[in-house]
């Protein structure tokens, strides 16, 4: 487990990465090899077109023209709470951002030009995960089986089997 000091400095690092520095200077080195997030069943994609064949039915797909930065967040706050990520729990994790992801754009349209606001609200969730460490000791689990569902209006969400509620 990473020192919740460390954590908590490499999110405010982050923080001030994104007011300070210019978009292109925000790009991980995983990026030199997949410039837009796939992982725990969550992508990021700045390609609107829905027929795209190399993503999964069941990935909660974010669409933004800021995907390449949205990423380099994920891919930063994965790093940042790598010890903390496990096979129970990353989807949980990497899920909630993309919802907040989606939330967030959902109430910004047409989507702004500035990335910023984006990425601020998927950090702040970071600081949602920051603050069950300190009080938890570790990160939400997530059930072993996952419920994919859309909203009347088409929005992806999560459902725990097990509980039977969003993923949040």
């Amino acid at each position: 487990m990473k020192n919740i000091k460390t954590i908590e400095d490499h999110l405010i690092e982050l923080g001030r990465r994104i007011e300070s520095q210019s978009s292109d200077q925000l790009i991980h080195p995983d990026q030199s090899t997949l410039l837009e997030w796939r992982g725990a069943d969550t992508r990021i994609t700045s390609d609107f077109t829905p027929s795209t064949p190399d993503f999964f039915e069941h990935d909660l797909m974010v669409y933004t023209h800021h995907a390449r930065l949205l990423s380099w967040l994920f891919f930063e706050l994965r790093d940042t709470f790598a010890d903390e990520l496990s096979a129970k729990n990353k989807y949980g994790f990497f899920g909630t951002l993309a919802q907040i992801a989606m939330a967030h754009l959902a109430q910004h349209q047409p989507e702004p030009d500035d990335y910023r606001p984006l990425l601020k609200a998927v950090l702040s969730q970071g600081f949602g995960f920051l603050e069950r460490l300190r009080h938890q000791g570790s990160l939400p689990k997530q059930s072993e089986i996952v419920l994919h569902d859309e909203d009347s209006e088409g929005r992806q969400r999560r459902i725990d089997a097990e509980t039977d509620d969003e993923t949040v």
